[in-house]
């Protein structure tokens, strides 16, 4: 950040603390709250709203003198007229008073710096607040869509370079980087890292398909910071607070501006609201790409989000709940990235095999948590196909060869069922037999790709790790020693899978590291796929 002189400082202080009098406004309010952002200070006054914008000059916003402050007030009010004409009324000086401050005309000579005036409107009416009550319904989301088509239809088209799967890789690498610069948790910087690679891989696998999107003109001048609460919906549907620091942030695909709602409407506990707005905004017009696209760049505004939240959390004193709370808000967002990069990869089914104790449910089910697929298990899906519990210890009946049978038929359907409704799916299973892979195959189906993970483990840790496990409570696996041992003489290698889709990996490691490596194959095969 750099450094601004303290009579710039001074000035600020002296405004804001004007503004949040109510004698400072001519409509004179009862009151007038407060409220902050990582770039702005907000003043609801009465039936009206001021926006003040910070002294700031960060690596993404330059608002460092009064002059930039005013022409880009400016510029937030003519791009904002676009969405929302009858909230946004117009820019305003600030005069220092002996006693206070007063409102000025935006060209008057005393004004010392500059703010935003707007219609103060219902909140309560705001996407966010409607998905909080649980008031959002289906028929506001395909109004909102058929509001954001005919927006973008209607855009200024934006010329790109010869490369616009570069320019989408260097904005998500300059962020990351950006990010990077304020995150210091360990887990924080290798989950940036990881995407890193991930959005080079993307951009790579998809860099036609993007040139093509550039060449049909759906690169347009956008609002490029659609979040759920700045959309209103009442008896019509506006749209607030659209970004103006930077015309880079707003000239953008228009599935990239319509992926930051998708992404705000899951940060809120809604992404089926978003899948449900996506699909409208193709009904009604648009073409928002497939549904990897969305998500990669979804998982581009969950951490767009995620710096912005730690920048706030570098606002606020060290070691204060404030601070705790913002850093915290940080991880979930690049958490949420993540998953949004795993859907990015789909259509999958990630098949996660080895022996008995070889640490593949514990893979898996790590897998599982970081996508957000479903951890299908075979021994679930026996014992559920038998009508015992889980954690009941089944018969020697049920691992006869017919059970197998029945066992992997019924993993396929279900794995063939969750790619149709969730795009992807984890499979834990031992797949130890060629006939065990060709029934899965063959109830499967042709559904996704499927790419084998195969656990490998030293002998000793596998009888360590068989006898460890027969003194757990309520486990739901059957393999003791003797069958890992048994296992082990019986296994067939997957010859029959190709090479391309298996990876081996040595899961005597810490899972973390092991799921490093399964995200660099899914990258990999993102390149290759070009």
């Amino acid at each position: 950040m750099a450094q601004l002189d303290e009579s710039a400082i001074e000035n600020s202080e002296r405004v804001r603390a004007g503004l949040a009098r109510p004698e400072s406004y001519p409509h004179q309010p009862a009151t007038v709250e407060v409220r902050e952002t990582h770039l702005s200070w907000v003043f609801l006054a009465g039936d009206r709203v001021y926006k003040l914008k910070k002294p700031l000059v960060l690596d993404f916003v330059d608002y460092g003198s009064a002059a930039r402050r005013r022409e880009l007030c400016g510029e937030e009010v003519r791009l904002n007229r676009r969405l929302a004409s009858d909230i946004y009324l117009g820019v305003r000086g600030v005069a220092v008073k002996a006693d206070g401050v007063e409102l000025v005309a935006e060209d008057d000579p005393r004004a010392l710096d500059f703010i935003v005036e707007m219609v103060r409107y219902d909140e309560g009416n705001s996407m966010a607040a409607k998905l909080e009550r649980g008031e959002l319904a289906h028929d506001d989301i395909a109004a909102v869509a058929r509001v954001l088509f005919q927006f973008h239809a209607r855009a200024r088209r934006v010329a790109v370079g010869r490369s616009p799967a570069l320019a989408v890789e260097r904005r998500f690498e300059r962020n990351l980087h950006e990010l990077l610069s304020c995150a210091e948790q360990r887990g924080e910087i290798d989950r940036a890292l990881s995407l890193e690679r991930f959005a080079h891989a993307f951009t790579v696998g998809h860099a036609v398909s993007l040139q093509s999107r550039a060449n049909r003109g759906l690169v347009r001048e956008g609002h490029g910071d659609l979040r759920a609460e700045h959309v209103i919906i009442d008896n019509d549907v506006r749209i607030v607070d659209c970004v103006e620091f930077d015309p880079e942030f707003r000239q953008l695909d228009v599935a990239d501006d319509l992926a930051f709602l998708v992404f705000d409407l899951a940060a809120h506990g809604g992404a089926h609201f978003g899948e449900a707005l996506v699909d409208a905004y193709r009904d009604a017009g648009g073409d928002p790409g497939d549904r990897s696209l969305v998500a990669f760049y979804a998982s581009y505004r969950a951490l767009v989000r995620a710096k912005v939240a730690l920048v706030r959390a570098a606002q606020y004193p060290a070691s204060s709940a404030s601070q705790g709370q913002a850093s915290m808000h940080a991880r979930d967002l690049i958490l949420l990235a993540e998953r949004f990069a795993w859907r990015a990869r789909l259509p999958l089914a990630l098949i996660v095999c080895g022996l008995p104790a070889s640490g593949k449910s514990l893979l898996a089910g790590a897998l599982a948590e970081r996508s957000g697929l479903a951890h299908v298990s075979s021994d679930i899906t026996r014992k559920r196909l038998a009508a015992i519990d889980p954690s009941q210890r089944g018969s020697a009946d049920i691992y006869r060869p017919e059970w197998n049978a029945r066992t992997y038929a019924e993993l396929g359907r279900r794995a063939a069922h969750e790619v149709a409704t969730r795009g992807g799916a984890i499979v834990d299973a031992t797949f130890r037999h060629g006939a065990d892979r060709q029934v899965f195959a063959g109830a499967f189906g042709t559904a996704a790709p499927s790419l084998f993970i195969e656990c490998l483990a030293p002998a000793a840790v596998l009888a360590e790790r068989a006898a460890d496990r027969e003194s757990e409570p309520g486990r739901i696996s059957d393999a003791d020693a003797e069958v890992v041992e048994r296992e082990q003489r019986s296994w067939e290698p997957l010859d029959d899978v190709p090479g391309s889709a298996h990876l081996a990996v040595r899961s005597d490691r810490p899972v973390e590291q092991v799921v490093g490596d399964v995200l660099a194959l899914l990258d990999r095969r993102l390149v290759e796929l070009a």
